[in-house]
C-alpha cells in the first residue's frame, strides 16, 4: 500500500469519523489500528502494546492530573470569587476596570492550573453578568473572558505545553518558562485594547458607581496573597532547578489545598468530587494521548512523516515560508479538531521540519500554542465558544460569542507575528534559567 493511500485511509477516516460523533479517542485510536492490519496483518498490533506501554511510562504525564487537580479544588473552592471581588473593589471605578480585572484574574488562574476551563467557566459565571448589568458592550464582557481565559493553553503550567515537549523531545521546564513572557504580553495587549476603547467610548465600559474605602481595598487583597505565593513556588522552584516540572505540581497541589484551607472551603466532599472529577477528565485526556501516539507512530511507520515533510517543503524553500505554511495549516485545523488531535498529528512531522531548518524548538513549540488558543476560539467548533455558551447570561447568543471572540483571535494573530519577528522575546527567560543553572 503507497504511502499516499495510507495518507488518504488515516485523516480521511479521521475527518469522516469526527462528522460521524465518533469520540476522538476511539477514532484517534482506532484507525491506526486498521492501518496496521492492512499493513502487516496481525502481527503489527505488538505496535499498539509497545506505543502504549512506552507512552505510559513517561513521568512527565504524572504533573497531567496534578494539574487538573489544582484547577478543580480552585474552582470549586470559590477562590475565583474572592479575585473577582479583590480587582472589583481597586479597578471597578475605572472605565473598563471589571474587564481589565478579568484579564489579570484569567492570567494569575492560568499561572494556578494549566487549563483553560476554570477561568473561562468561572468568569462566564461571575464577571459577564456583573459586566453586562453595568452597561459594558457585549462584545468587550464577552471577548474578555474568551480571550483571557485561553491563557492557561500558554502560561505555564500549561498541560499543551507539557505535551508538545514530550513530542520535541525538549525540557518541558524550558518550554514553561518560554510561556511566561508571550503570556504576561498577550494580556497586556487584551489590556490594553479595552483601555483604548474605553478612552475613545467610554460608554463601551463605564466606571462602576460604587465606592470602596481604602480599608475594603486592603482587605480584599488577602484574596490575592495565596494564589501569587502557589504561581512563586511552582513556576519559581522550575525555574532555579529545585524541583522538576513533575515535582512542582505535587508542591503546586500543596499550596491548593493549604489555601482552600485558609480559605474554611475544606471538606471532605470538596475533595471527594476533585478527585473523581480528576480521575475523569486525565482518563479522557490519556487516552486521546495514546489514541494520537499510536496514530502518529502507525503513520510514521508506513512512511507518512517523510512524505508530509516532502509534500510541506515542496511548496517552497524558504523556512519562513514553511513555517508559516505550518502555522496556517494548525490555525486551519483548529477551526475544526482538537488541539491534542492537531498537536499529536502535525508536531511529529513540524518539530522534524523545524529542526532540518535550523529553528529554535522551544520557540516554534511557543507559536504553536499560540495557535491552539486561537483554535480553542476560532468558529464553528472552539472549545471557548461551548464552554462561553454553557455559562452564558440569557440574552447572550451564539452569534454574540461568535463576534466577541474575532478582537481577541486578531490580537493572537498580532502577537504571533511580534514573537516571530523578536524571537527574544520568547527564548530570553528559558535561556536565563539555563545560564543559571550552569
Amino acid at each position: 500500500m503507497s504511502v499516499e493511500l495510507v495518507t488518504v485511509i488515516m485523516f480521511g477516516g479521521l475527518v469522516l469519523s469526527l462528522m460521524l460523533g465518533i469520540p476522538l479517542a476511539w477514532s484517534l485510536g482506532g484507525i491506526p489500528i486498521a492501518v496496521i492490519y492492512l499493513l502487516w496483518g496481525t502481527d503489527g498490533f505488538f505496535l499498539v502494546v509497545a506505543n502504549t506501554f512506552g507512552s505510559i511510562w513517561l513521568i512527565e504525564l504524572v504533573a497531567v492530573p496534578l494539574f487538573i487537580s489544582m484547577g478543580i479544588m480552585l474552582e470549586r473552592a470559590g477562590i475565583a470569587e474572592a479575585l473577582f471581588e479583590s480587582m472589583h473593589r481597586w479597578s471597578g471605578q475605572l472605565r473598563g476596570g471589571l474587564a481589565l480585572g478579568v484579564v489579570v484574574i484569567c492570567a494569575i488562574f492560568a499561572a494556578m492550573t494549566g487549563v483553560t476551563a476554570t477561568a473561562t467557566l468561572t468568569m462566564g459565571l461571575i464577571a459577564i453578568p456583573a459586566m453586562l448589568r453595568r452597561g459594558y458592550d457585549k462584545n468587550i464582557a464577552i471577548g474578555t473572558v474568551a480571550g483571557a481565559g485561553t491563557l492557561g493553553i500558554l502560561i505555564p503550567p500549561s498541560i499543551i505545553s507539557i505535551l508538545l515537549a514530550l513530542i520535541g523531545n525538549i525540557s518541558v521546564g524550558k518550554v514553561f518558562m518560554a510561556g511566561i513572557i508571550p503570556g504576561i504580553i498577550i494580556a497586556i495587549l487584551f489590556m490594553a485594547y479595552i483601555v483604548v476603547r474605553a478612552w475613545l467610548n467610554p460608554r463601551l465600559c463605564p466606571p462602576h458607581p460604587e465606592k470602596f474605602t481604602l480599608r475594603e481595598k486592603i482587605v480584599s487583597t488577602k484574596a490575592v496573597i495565596l494564589p501569587a505565593l502557589i504561581i512563586l513556588s511552582v513556576l519559581g522552584s522550575i525555574f532555579f532547578g529545585i524541583a522538576t516540572p513533575t515535582e512542582a505540581s505535587a508542591l503546586g497541589v500543596v499550596g491548593v489545598v493549604a489555601s482552600v484551607l485558609i480559605h474554611r472551603r475544606f471538606s471532605w466532599k470538596l475533595i471527594r468530587e476533585a478527585t473523581i472529577e480528576t480521575f475523569r477528565i486525565t482518563g479522557l485526556t490519556m487516552w486521546i494521548f495514546f489514541g494520537a501516539m499510536l496514530f502518529s507512530a502507525v503513520y510514521a511507520r508506513a512512511g507518512g512523516a517523510s512524505f508530509m515533510s516532502t509534500l510541506i517543503t515542496g511548496l517552497g524553500k524558504d523556512p519562513w515560508f514553511v513555517l508559516i505554511i505550518i502555522m496556517l495549516i494548525a490555525f486551519i485545523l483548529g477551526m475544526f479538531l482538537d488541539p491534542f488531535a492537531i498537536i499529536f498529528i502535525l508536531c511529529p512531522v513540524s518539530f522534524s521540519l523545524m529542526r532540518e531548518l535550523g529553528f529554535d524548538l522551544t520557540w516554534f513549540s511557543i507559536l504553536f500554542v499560540i495557535n491552539m488558543q486561537i483554535g480553542y476560539m476560532s468558529p464553528p467548533f472552539g472549545y471557548q465558544l461551548f464552554y462561553l455558551k454553557s455559562v452564558a447570561p440569557e440574552g447572550v447568543t451564539t452569534a454574540d460569542i461568535y463576534r466577541a471572540v474575532l478582537v481577541p483571535i486578531a490580537l493572537m494573530i498580532v502577537s504571533m507575528v511580534l514573537f516571530m519577528l523578536f524571537p527574544k522575546l520568547v527564548l530570553w527567560l528559558p535561556e536565563l534559567m539555563m545560564r543559571m543553572r550552569q
